[in-house]
């Protein structure tokens, strides 16, 4: 967890540094003390989800970056059909099985590709 704690930190810490934003500053928009947000920042100490979810709203960035390092860019859109894109948001059971099947038949192409390699 601790590996996890600092590399969580450290993103947050490039971001905050990129939008040219103190410490301080990062503490007073979360509302958290600047002693706090040095140690998230060092991987010692860690942010409640609601404070990451803050963070990842200010900097424009998604969770996923924040916590696994994964960068989800606007350009995926343009690969997948939006009707698939639509059912990521959808509360009708049609629409996600579609997206599943989907994922099912785009990993069986890929793994019919790599043997082929």
């Amino acid at each position: 967890m601790e590996d996890l704690n600092q590399n969580i930190g450290f993103r947050i810490a490039k971001l905050r540094k990129e939008h040219h934003m103190t410490q301080a500053e990062l503490a007073e928009v979360l509302d958290i003390s600047i002693k706090h947000c040095s140690s998230v920042e060092r991987g010692l100490s860690r942010l409640s989800i609601e404070k990451l979810i803050d963070v990842a709203d200010l900097f424009h960035t998604s969770l996923d970056y924040l916590i696994r390092g994964k960068i989800i860019s606007d350009q995926y859109s343009e690969l997948f059909p939006a009707v698939l894109l639509e059912s990521l948001d959808s509360d009708d059971e049609s629409q996600i099985d579609l997206f599943q099947r989907f994922l099912q038949l785009y990993g069986e192409l890929l793994s019919s590709q790599k043997t082929k390699d």
